[in-house]
């Protein structure tokens, strides 16, 4: 027993033997390299992707490992032999001594090491961030990076703070960034929906670049702990995922404006020698001073873009919590308005009543801009509110001015596109769409008014592009579908089969197919269809010319049912078609006011559009001998039709038919329909229509019609169906 000999021939202090088996040094190498190990794990995760709680748990490892290794300092030693245990070791050979030495080197390299990154965080972080100067980038242009970016992807930061309750914070500071960049000129900016859509993904940065379609990528963390708060930034060059530059920002969090400010102004500082303009559209700023306000917002925004159940009332709340806490924020009142006329009641759904809404909305858009005149997101709400009264002239002007300010704002140039549809502008809304598609191609609203627009308004290249951006959305994809069958015969036919053989009775695929291509209501599918449904159903009806269960239908309603301005639209129809002028103007009066509406959101085709409407009007106020008031209203429709003809070859033949009936020009409203049977447009419904019906005596008319009727009973054959009969 040589260790207990030796124990007692030189009896020590339990200090002095701890001393002498290096635990001291060994204990204290050990913390500094678990704090170096520590603070590159805090480093490197972000750039990693690494889950929010690694850095949690290589502390805690360090934590745990930190007896253990106390323990074995003081129970082995390091020999020539190898290591063994203290005990076995005749004090006579030991080499603690320079085993000791050699600890030293290593704890003295460490604390270079140290010092380092204490110096590198003090100076370059705090001191430079404080100095209002931009840090230099921390990685050399190794990867050949002097190309020209014109454009930025800023991804979702991961939230380091290990409580998931915290994300609405990470994602509001990528989400501010996102908006602040998207102001410097020459910079175009993935929009937000698309960028979020990697969130929690391990993808790389090339990859995601190539789906942006961007040439920087823009990510780090937050880890927002009490009242502090670390930001790490990283500028990432997407074609070969070199840094262009990083930075880690640790600051109180009532400092966490300054803090974006500083982030947003470091990487316009990497990016501008690279693009082609150098010029900022304004001073980058975060608009919110108050971190209570700044958190409701950040939530409120969060909310919002959940598409949760509910989730526009409880952002709705946070807003006002947000204005409340800072009557000067800007945004938030923008973003009250915008969430208020989302929630306003419609023929489909409760909410905030209509009247309620414009007030609400109205007032907060007059808040926003009164503190922030160049506030896009004011004048998007600004312009929403605006369609929604069909005052387009004036929206269109709302979004040219945001879109001034900020190019890249998807909102602005989504509701651009549908508005210019709207006037007739199809090449230019189609233009619009495309940049919206570019800036958010992981949108599935973007994706769904761009497939609708190519079904409207068919055009084959453009149809081809929207088909190749939007084919991972699936309403986008069966829009684009469906599009095909109603072009296609035998894909219909071979649907047809389909829908048949399943035995479904479903209210709206009786409506799409049965009825569209065949002639057919299912009267079992009628008698189970709900409220909305029943509407519908009263709209084929009427189309269909069966007045009679149309009107019984409507009649068994309650008056506010029947009051809606949809009915009224549809009622109008089937009054002039039945050659109740006065009813169906009246019906109209009801339905729009005084207002003669010539634009809308439903399809010139439909017989609900307002152009058609117009032109209905038209024909009524002729009728009723009232020829001044016609011809002003024929001037506005003329107006509209002409722009449809120098844009569009698709879309709109039902009206530039009517249009020329009124005109005296019959010949050239049946060319119109015969091409528009050419292109598969033509629905047989549309020879009831109360202008196009004064053609039922044209041979060409009655010939066209009764080619309709051949080929849908030829399809009925085909079904082993019987011929239609209505």
């Amino acid at each position: 027993m040589l260790g207990a000999t030796q124990d007692i021939e030189h009896p020590m202090g339990l200090f002095e033997e701890l001393k002498r088996r290096n635990v001291f040094r060994v204990g204290a190498a050990y913390l500094l390299f678990a704090w170096v190990i520590i603070q590159v794990t805090d480093t490197v995760a972000p750039a990693l992707h690494l889950p929010g709680w690694t850095l949690a748990l290589v502390t805690w490892l360090s934590i745990i490992g930190f007896p253990f290794v106390i323990f074995i300092a003081w129970a082995f030693e390091i020999t020539p032999q190898g290591i063994k245990p203290e005990k076995e070791v005749d004090r006579s050979e030991s080499i603690t001594p320079d085993t000791g030495r050699k600890i030293n080197y290593i704890v003295i390299a460490l604390l270079l090491v140290v010092v380092v990154i204490l110096v590198s965080k003090d100076f370059v972080g705090k001191d430079t961030a404080r100095n209002d100067t931009v840090p230099e980038s921390t990685v050399t242009d190794a990867g050949g990076t002097s190309g020209r970016f014109e454009s930025i992807g800023v991804l979702p930061f991961v939230n380091m703070s290990g409580d998931a309750a915290q994300e609405y914070f990470s994602d509001g500071i990528s989400e501010e960034l996102l908006n602040a960049l998207a102001k410097l000129k020459g910079l175009r900016v993935a929009a937000r929906t698309s960028a979020f859509a990697f969130k929690g993904q391990n993808k790389a940065i090339r990859d995601i670049g190539a789906e942006l379609n961007v040439d920087t990528v823009l990510e780090g963390s937050v880890r927002k702990s009490g009242n502090k708060i670390r930001i790490t930034a990283q500028l990432i060059d997407a074609k070969n995922g070199y840094h262009l530059w990083s930075e880690t920002y640790d600051r109180e969090l009532t400092d966490i404006f300054a803090v974006q400010d500083e982030i947003t102004a470091a990487i316009m500082d990497a990016l501008l020698p690279h693009l082609d303009t150098g010029e900022v559209a304004e001073p980058i700023r975060t608009q919110a001073t108050n971190m209570s306000a700044y958190d409701a917002y950040l939530q409120g925004r969060h909310e919002y873009n959940s598409l949760e159940p509910g989730a526009l009332r409880e952002a709705l709340d946070l807003f006002r919590a947000a204005t409340d806490a800072d009557p000067n924020f800007a945004a938030a009142w923008a973003a009250r308005a915008t969430t208020v006329i989302e929630l306003r009641e419609t023929s489909f759904r409760e909410g905030i009543p209509r009247e309620e809404s414009i007030l609400l909305a109205s007032n907060a858009i007059e808040r926003a801009l009164a503190i922030d005149p160049g506030l896009a997101e004011a004048y998007v709400a600004q312009a929403n509110l605006l369609a929604d009264s069909y005052d387009f002239a004036a929206a269109l002007e709302s979004l040219n001015k945001a879109l001034a300010i900020n190019p890249s704002l998807v909102e602005a140039l989504r509701l651009n596109a549908r508005i210019l549809s709207r006037f007739g502008r199809i090449k230019e809304a189609q233009q619009e769409i495309l940049k919206a598609l570019r800036l958010d191609p992981h949108n599935q609203i973007t994706a769904i008014l761009a497939a609708n627009l190519a079904d409207e308004y068919y055009e084959p290249e453009f149809f081809t592009t929207v088909e190749r951006s939007t084919m991972q959305f699936d309403r986008a994809r069966q829009i684009l579908e469906e599009h095909r069958l109603s072009q296609d015969p035998e894909l219909a036919l071979s649907a047809l089969r389909k829908h048949n053989d399943s035995g479904t009775t479903d209210a709206l695929d009786f409506a799409g197919l049965q009825f569209n291509w065949l002639k057919e209501l299912d009267r079992e599918a009628m008698a189970k269809v709900g409220r909305v449904d029943r509407m519908f159903l009263m709209w084929l009806l009427i189309a269909a010319d069966q007045w009679e269960e149309a009107e019984a239908i409507y009649n068994s309603w309650p008056e506010h049912i029947q009051k809606m301005t949809l009915n009224l639209e549809e009622i109008s129809t089937m009054q002039a078609s039945q050659g109740n002028c006065e009813l169906a103007l009246e019906s109209l009066q009801q339905a729009h006011g005084d207002t003669i509406r010539i634009y809308g959101e439903i399809p010139p085709n439909a017989s609900r559009s307002n152009s058609s409407l117009a032109l209905n009007r038209v024909y009524c106020l002729r009728q009723l001998g009232k020829v001044d008031e016609a011809e002003e209203v024929l001037a506005l429709a003329r107006t509209y039709v002409e722009t449809l003809r120098q844009n569009t070859v698709y879309g709109f033949f039902k009206i530039d038919a009517k249009l020329r009936v009124l005109d005296g020009d019959k010949e050239g409203a049946l060319d119109v329909l015969e091409a528009a049977h050419g292109r598969s447009e033509l629905g047989w419904t549309g020879r009831y229509d109360p202008v196009l019906r004064t053609l039922a005596g044209e041979p060409r008319f009655q010939a066209l019609y009764r080619k309709v009727d051949e080929e849908i009973d030829a399809m009925r054959a085909q079904l082993g169906m019987p011929p239609a009969v209505l």
